[in-house]
């Protein structure tokens, strides 16, 4: 993040503070209840967002090696991706051409070709086809057209974009990653998320629907009652700046100590040391920078009303020594205890939404990261 967009955060947060004010619009927003219900309509048309638009799927240290390969199913589609012979990043669908089955069974690696375990068709690490056993049965067909189907991918401040659907004809394979983040994609990559690795991957499962689960990250109001005994007394009282970029979101949670940039130069102020930058990639992936390192969370629909997390944090380097993996996983624990405190208060709101008593749940004016959040699903997904 540049400079003088830190100093502005800054001179926003100072000022509400002076004030006793915080980012709002100009009045509360409803949202009908039936938005987290299982409804098979919406979820077919809620299932475009996670087909059609750029979806993160890894951070480039999981693939730094030319042959390394991740595969990635939470999107629905399932996913091959990987790092090409000159370092180039290519995305395929992990499906044979032969008859369609999965064609890579291990969940990371690096390998010089993919080979089908059903026929042993063979396929290069750019997706062509390599070869096929007893080709003389196979007389008439095009090799060229039978190589894995190619998704568009991308890689903009450190995360990789991929979008599932398969190309159209002579639509490009590079997705433009930095194009569809905006300015968030220098400002990721001017918090050193990009140089760093990815460290600790875990998987949760969670009983709430997953806007559900993005709620709960995008305001400060629940600080003081959720987390008052864990990471509230480090922060505000219902204090943040929200702004919409594009379909995304930057929320900035200051902590107490930011008060004491009031009486210090501009020019020594460091925005993350004195608050947490959430970022919320549309549709469902969150980064939350810290002072040394930061979080990547992806929130994927898991079933009619259910949630898979995957998550890791990207840190400086990958610690070598016990003691750095130690620092790491205490931070980590701090993190997902209070997340884990987050999640328990959605899915009470989950078991309370079938219960009939509201028909709309209350959005304040300084909740609207959440408003801006339900509008961009219902302009991505129109009914």
């Amino acid at each position: 993040m540049q400079p003088e967009l830190q100093r502005e955060l800054v001179r926003r947060v100072l000022a509400h503070l002076e004030r006793r004010t915080t980012d709002r619009d100009a009045g509360p927003t409803l949202l009908p209840v039936d938005a987290y219900l299982p409804d098979d309509a919406r979820a077919r048309r809620e299932a475009r967002l996670f087909r059609e638009l750029p979806l993160a799927v890894a951070h480039v240290s999981q693939l730094p090696n030319p042959g390394d390969f991740l595969a990635h199913d939470a999107t629905g589609v399932p996913l091959l991706i990987v790092r090409g012979e000159g370092g180039e990043l290519a995305a395929f669908i992990n499906v044979c051409r032969h008859r369609g089955t999965r064609v890579e069974q291990l969940p990371c690696g690096n390998k010089k070709a993919f080979v089908c375990p059903y026929h042993a068709w063979a396929y290069r690490r750019d997706g062509s086809l390599l070869s096929i056993p007893h080709e003389h049965g196979f007389e008439g067909i095009d090799r060229a057209s039978r190589g894995l189907a190619r998704v568009p991918c991308g890689e903009a401040g450190g995360i990789v974009f991929a979008r599932p659907a398969p190309l159209s004809d002579g639509e490009s394979p590079v997705l433009d990653a930095a194009a569809w983040l905006g300015p968030i994609a220098g400002e990721l990559a001017g918090f050193g998320v990009g140089t760093g690795a990815a460290y600790a991957p875990t998987t949760k499962r969670k009983q709430l629907s997953w806007k559900l689960a993005i709620d709960i990250f995008l305001e400060s109001y629940h600080l003081r009652p959720t987390h008052r005994d864990s990471i509230y007394p480090m922060f505000f009282d219902n204090v943040a700046t929200v702004d919409r970029v594009g379909a995304h979101l930057r929320c900035l949670f200051p902590k107490r100590s930011i008060a004491s940039l009031a009486a210090q130069p501009e020019d020594t102020w460091e925005l993350r040391r004195h608050a947490n930058v959430l970022y919320h990639l549309f549709p469902n992936t969150l980064l939350l920078v810290e002072p040394d390192h930061t979080a990547v969370l992806h929130l994927w629909p898991d079933g009619a009303a259910g949630t898979l997390l995957t998550a890791y944090t990207v840190v400086p380097e990958a610690p070598a020594t016990d003691k750095a993996r130690a620092y790491w996983d205490a931070n980590n624990r701090i993190l997902y205890d209070a997340t884990d405190e987050d999640f328990a208060m959605g899915e009470s709101i989950q078991r309370g939404l079938a219960s009939g008593a509201n028909r709309e749940v209350v959005f304040g004016a300084f909740e609207h990261a959440l408003a801006h959040f339900h509008r961009q699903i219902d302009e991505h997904a129109p009914a």
